[in-house]
């Protein structure tokens, strides 16, 4: 399914290597030029545009000072060195300057009705401005827009004006050309027959050259035209637009078709074609092509009449993909030449295709007699194009079985295998060992090889040892010559040695010096040297030095465009071509330096197949088959890096505030802005330019925060634009810098000052004054409990002695004559005996009081001393054996307690005790315990069976509610041998 949505989106390559621009491909384009920071300016329909790859900004948003640009079509624009541009509308004269002031300059003929400016040109002498006012005539001007000389009158209508290097001016229109000199006297006039615009040119010798729609021509003496070259012929198709001043020669703009010409050395230059390319389908009927250069090493082409514009490298096109059958798409897995000179393609939707032996860029078409015996159309994953099999058949592998192929009738067979599961094993690739002549074959269950003799396949085996690779995947085989294997497999890369079967392994689990990212090794490439380069899946490129070290070679990181290398393909000069699923790239190990190809330049689909790459013995060229076809590729045409290194811009700051968003565009000599993030302005968004990068869609920004997240550097990816936003308080440094798609840095790294504010709430001042303020109030809150902790500790220190000294005493008078009384028998007993009890009672319950209400008493070792004296008096008054157990209790006994906590737990100790003598047997003993740790605990044990009166009521019932106040835990029931009431308070 990948590869049929693959094959889908390459359906329409682009010809010749054309590729759309989306954004000014939505204009009705005038003219385009750049500037020497690589910005391009855009002449439309409707006004002048700043471009900067992927951001279209009219001149009006640029615009600071000046009136606006009035929306009139423009058809001349001229940047100059100073940084200013020349507008030329149909409404006017205007100069941009690098400040961003517009300012409308005086016309060369202000009084004439015609405000159409045709020409702006910068003179041979580079300190004037010519200006040519259409139908009028042509005035020169200095760099601040000021006339400097007088009007040369020209009223002829012209399609081209040329200032030439000698001071002279050519004027070209439909029917003649004609030639000026500096001072506007006419020179001389050329009427061709039949009419037709001639456009000049110099030669390097500084010779005049005259180009028509189909020849060049040369002046003799007597201004007479002589054809010197013709690359067409005759026809009423006129030439559209010409480019002079290429470092190669002219470039000559036909209906359909671009020719670029050079210049013979020698004394007497002559003119040559040097290659031409066919340009793509506009569907007008009357096209009116303009053709620029840009330096970064492209060609623009677009209709002034219509919209679309493409572009494309400024070179000869050293990738072509083949046609397939019916112009449709084909993935591609092997090619070969046949020995009739026929280059023989296997697909995967077509079956084998072949090409003519004399035609290297004719469409590819279908070998119906190839096929396997089934009538099958066999895809051949590898052929060795030598007499090697059974009546001198080629051998060859499918996507299963081995086979043997005629190249000559196109029959093919397989071919047994002595472990016949392998027909079925899915065969991966086939090798031939150049010393021995022995062919390998790798497949998903081993390695075999070809026994000539028995005409059979067999799975390698050394000399009484069991196969050392039976069930092994075996991606790619790479004989050395010497008597090894090099194997490519998912665990990484193995040299096999072929008279022992002993290997040595590479790969993330090898030792030291032999431990490399190798895994997934798919393709492999042994190169004279002695080195072994190994594409992975996800690893990108690695190589094997002879002396067997391995290490990485080239990664994503390095430039690569994608991590799956899957194939390897030399080239003279020292170069490797690598085939990977995200474009094609030339490598050369000695320099390091890589280049990216795309289908920007001609490729039908930037994925490439695994194993899919052959060098042409007829030309040398190389053949990449990928998912949407084969590409021939001429290594020696391919383009030389671009001679302005890249740059990188800011060209615009967005701001976005919570009352408004503020946007300000950049012009190139403006200085850094100071960022600032803030509450009302919590956003800043930095739009980000890359000039004189061929292929700026595909650069690549990081970015980093010195003072924030350890001055790691981040990627930004394909996107050029950076969001700052999150950081916390405090100034900080953005750096930025960015790459092209080939990895070439930029020559410049953007480096902004940013200072980030907080709101007064979220100041490092606020939050120290916040917590001071909060220390203050938890001081004062401290203060102040601590204060009525002691204020309720005296009162009740002094309700404890007031109680003591009056209440207590006082009832203990009231007991003592109760008892005397009852001595002396002065009154009845049973009252006596009553009066004594209630005194008692009411002496006891004022001194639990007291020790309730007594500061003093807040201690583990005061509830303890308390619970023993009330164990003791209840035991002489019951006659019970009452035990205390407080031997779990902590060594040391002053831990305090909250009055709360004690008096509660006291209170439900003797509530416990009271129900204990009240309901358990007569005479049996009742057991306390305590113990303390992160809780106190309490048991009250009652031994024996408990009372047939027992049941529970409010004593029990005030227990509960009284460990509800504590959030303690409360059990009261019955427990082996008796009944235990235990209560649990966190501490």
């Amino acid at each position: 399914m990948a590869v049929l949505l693959a094959l889908r989106a390459a359906a329409a390559p682009a010809p010749g290597g054309w590729q759309p621009d989306a954004a000014l491909s939505k204009l009705m384009l005038r003219t385009l030029v750049t500037t020497p920071e690589g910005l391009m300016w855009v002449g439309t329909d409707d006004g002048v545009y700043r471009y900067d790859g992927t951001e279209l900004v009219p001149l009006n948003a640029l615009r600071r000072a000046g009136p606006a640009l009035p929306p009139v079509p423009c058809n001349q624009l001229l940047p100059l060195p100073d940084g200013s541009l020349w507008v030329g509308t149909e409404s006017g004269l205007y100069r941009f300057g690098p400040d961003g002031g517009l300012r409308a300059l005086p016309l060369p003929a202000p009084d004439q009705p015609s405000r159409y400016i045709a020409g702006v040109q910068l003179a041979a002498d580079g300190r004037h401005v010519w200006v040519y006012q259409r139908e009028v005539g042509l005035r020169r001007y200095s760099p601040q827009g000021r006339p400097a000389g007088p009007l040369l009158p020209y009223t002829a209508e012209v399609t081209d004006w040329f200032a030439a290097p000698d001071g002279t001016h050519w004027m070209v229109s439909e029917t003649h050309t004609s030639q000026l000199d500096s001072t506007g006297r006419l020179r001389r006039n050329w009427y061709p027959n039949p009419a037709e615009p001639l456009f000049p040119v110099y030669d390097p010798r500084g010779r005049i050259w005259l180009l028509s729609r189909h020849a060049a021509y040369r002046l003799d003496a007597r201004n007479q035209l002589h054809e010197a070259l013709r690359w067409a012929p005759t026809s009423q198709q006129s030439a559209s637009d010409l480019l002079r001043n290429t470092p190669t020669g002219p470039v000559l703009l036909r209906p359909g078709q671009l020719l670029q010409l050079s210049w013979t050395a020698g004394p007497a230059p002559q003119p040559r074609l040097l290659f031409s390319l066919a340009l793509p389908d506009w569907s007008t009927g009357a096209w009116n092509g303009r053709l620029r250069a840009d330096n970064a090493g492209r060609w623009w082409v677009f209709d002034s009449g219509t919209r679309g514009c493409w572009f494309r490298t400024a070179a000869p096109a050293f990738i072509q993909p083949l046609p397939g059958p019916d112009g449709q798409p084909y993935s591609v897995r092997a090619s070969v030449r046949l020995p009739d000179g026929r280059l023989l393609v296997s697909s995967y939707q077509k079956g084998l295709l072949t090409q003519a032996p004399d035609s290297p860029l004719a469409p590819l078409r279908r070998w119906p007699a190839a096929a396997l015996p089934a009538g099958n159309a066999p895809v051949l994953m590898g052929v060795v194009p030598a007499p090697l099999g059974p009546g001198g058949d080629w051998l060859a592998v499918g996507v299963f079985p081995f086979l043997h192929f005629n190249p000559h009738s196109g029959r093919i067979n397989k071919l047994p295998v002595t472990d016949q599961s392998a027909n079925n094993a899915g065969i991966l690739s086939l090798a031939r060992d150049p010393a021995s002549g022995r062919v390998w074959g790798g497949t998903r269950a081993g390695l075999y090889w070809y026994d000539a003799a028995a005409a059979t396949y067999r799975p390698f085996t050394p000399a009484g040892a069991p196969a050392p690779l039976a069930g092994r995947s075996i991606e790619d085989v790479c004989p050395d010559g010497r008597g090894h294997l090099w194997l490519a497999t998912p665990e990484g890369v193995e040299r096999l040695t072929l008279a022992t079967g002993s290997r040595t392994s590479y790969g993330p689990g090898a030792p030291a010096g032999r431990r490399a990212p190798v895994d997934g090794a798919r393709c492999l490439y042994l190169a004279p040297d002695g080195r072994l380069w190994v594409g992975t899946r996800a690893h990108g490129l690695a190589v094997i030095e002879p002396d067997g070290r391995a290490h990485p070679a080239l990664t994503l990181g390095q430039g690569l465009p994608n991590a799956s290398v899957a194939t390897i393909t030399p080239s003279p000069g020292g170069y490797l071509w690598l085939g990977t699923y995200q474009g094609l790239v030339r490598y050369h190990p000695g320099s390091g330096r890589l280049a990216i190809f795309t289908t920007a330049h001609g490729l039908a689909s930037d994925e490439c197949n695994a194993r899919a790459a052959y060098i042409d013995p007829a030309d040398g060229s190389l053949l990449i088959g990928g998912v949407a076809g084969l590409h021939r590729i001429w290594p020696d045409r391919a383009p030389a890096p671009a001679a302005a290194r890249p740059h990188l811009l800011l060209t615009r700051l967005t701001t976005f505030g919570t009352a408004a968003n503020h946007t300000r565009y950049l012009l190139p000599p403006d200085a850094r802005p100071a960022l600032h993030l803030a509450p009302d302005a919590p956003l800043v968004d930095l739009h980000l330019a890359l000039t004189h990068d061929a292929d700026p869609a595909r650069a690549r920004y990081a970015y980093r925060v010195r003072g924030w997240l350890g001055n790691r550097w981040l990627g930004l990816g394909t996107t050029p634009q950076l969001r700052l936003q999150g950081l916390p308080p405090g100034r900080y440094t953005v750096d930025i810098r960015a790459e092209t798609s080939q990895g070439v840095p930029a020559t410049n790294q953007l480096s902004l000052p940013l200072t980030v504010t907080a709101a007064w709430w979220n100041r490092p001042l606020t939050w120290v004054l916040a917590g001071l303020a909060a220390v203050a109030a938890v001081y004062l809150w401290q203060r102040g409990r601590l204060l009525r902790l002691r204020r309720e500790n005296e009162l009740r220190a002094r309700l404890a002695a007031d109680l003591h000294d009056e209440v207590g005493a006082l009832l203990t008078r009231v007991t003592m004559q109760a008892e005397l009384l009852r001595e002396l028998e002065l009154a009845p007993t049973p009252q006596l005996e009553a009066l004594v009890d209630d005194s008692r009672a009411a002496a006891s319950t004022v001194r639990d009081i007291i020790w309730s209400v007594d500061a003093g008493a807040d201690t583990l070792a005061a509830l303890v001393d308390r619970v023993q004296d009330h164990l003791d008096a209840t035991a002489r008054a019951t006659g019970r054996a009452l035990s205390l157990d407080d031997t779990a209790l902590p060594p040391t006994l002053d831990r305090p307690l909250p009055p709360a906590v004690r008096q509660h737990v006291y209170l439900v100790f003797k509530e416990a005790l009271t129900n204990a003598l009240k309901y358990s047997q007569p005479g049996t003993s009742i057991a306390v315990g305590l113990s303390g740790g992160a809780q106190l605990e309490l048991t009250v044990s009652s031994q024996g069976a408990p009372a047939a009166t027992s049941r529970a009521g409010q004593g029990l019932r005030n227990m509960r509610h009284r460990a509800a106040l504590l959030r303690a835990a409360l059990e009261a029931g019955p427990a082996p041998g008796g009944w235990r009431v235990r209560l649990r308070v966190p501490l």
